[in-house]
């Protein structure tokens, strides 16, 4: 694992932002960097405040489940974001989703590895996950909603440091690539990227987020089994709207629409794609 903190001069210098890194905290240890942020939520210059942390105590995803990551493992930050009207934010699930762009991207252009988008927002590397997005809201003293994105990505971990019920399902970018992993680097192209998509958010077009999300998760037609408000199906995606959600045609008969909040995708299957048509 890392020595030391990160360098946030290396994941910032050279950098230009119009939104994020206004303020950037790096801690050693600390519950959850959406947490931290959150602490700022009622500060003047709240928004684009951004959290690194070496380890977190309570790290969490989606639906309450754990994020385990060991000191200096990987890459674990959280940016806070103020919904405004010079710079409005869209609904919480299209937030979510370019959280999840952005960290394929950020993968991509740091390492060279191509990362895969899981419906909604898992990050995998071929059948396992490398990185993961939580998306939570709270409401400012002043009404505004304000929005804690916190993202980790695996990034120095071996095989071993997973625990064994994850072995199968969990990969770091240490286990995928070919040469050496610059923390500072995956962090600075994440920042970046987020950056790019969350600066002016009005630009971005549903059509656009849905193209980019398209371009990075597995293909349309695939077979899945996912879980609903505690329900499982199995089907094939037909299509993915960001202010909707995921519609599947399902094995059972008929075609539903799956929003981001309530489904989580829990794997991807072998089969052949329904006939045209049905």
């Amino acid at each position: 694992m890392s020595a030391g903190l990160l360098q946030i001069d290396r994941v910032v210098g050279g950098r230009r932002f119009a939104r994020l890194a206004r303020r950037v905290d790096v801690l050693d240890i600390t519950t959850s960097t959406n947490d931290v942020v959150f602490e700022h939520l009622n500060d003047p210059d709240a928004d684009g405040r951004v959290a690194f942390a070496e380890q977190q105590t309570a790290g969490r995803g989606r639906f309450g489940r754990s994020w385990i990551s060991p000191r200096g493992g990987g890459v674990v930050c959280s940016v806070l974001l103020v919904d405004s009207d010079a710079q409005p934010l869209p609904a919480i699930d299209a937030l979510a989703l370019i959280g999840g762009i952005a960290t394929v991207e950020a993968i991509l252009h740091s390492t060279g590895i191509c990362a895969t988008l899981v419906w909604p927002n898992d990050v995998f590397i071929a059948e396992r996950k490398v990185a993961g997005i939580l998306v939570e809201s709270r409401t400012r003293t002043d009404r505004r909603r304000a929005y804690a994105m916190g993202i980790g990505i695996n990034c120095l971990q071996h095989a071993g440091h997973f625990p064994p019920e994850l072995r199968s399902r969990a990969t770091s970018l240490y286990v995928e690539s070919r040469a050496a992993v610059d923390r500072e680097a995956v962090a600075g192209a994440l920042l970046s990227g987020l950056d790019r998509w969350l600066s002016e958010p009005r630009r971005w077009s549903a059509d656009q987020v849905r193209g980019a999300y398209l371009r990075c998760a597995a293909p349309l037609g695939g077979a899945v089994r996912l879980r609903s408000d505690g329900v499982d199906y199995t089907g094939h995606v037909l299509d993915i709207d960001p202010a909707a959600g995921l519609l599947v045609q399902l094995d059972d008969g008929g075609r539903r629409v799956f929003p981001a909040a309530s489904t989580s995708v829990m794997a991807r299957r072998e089969s052949n794609p329904p006939p045209q048509g049905e």
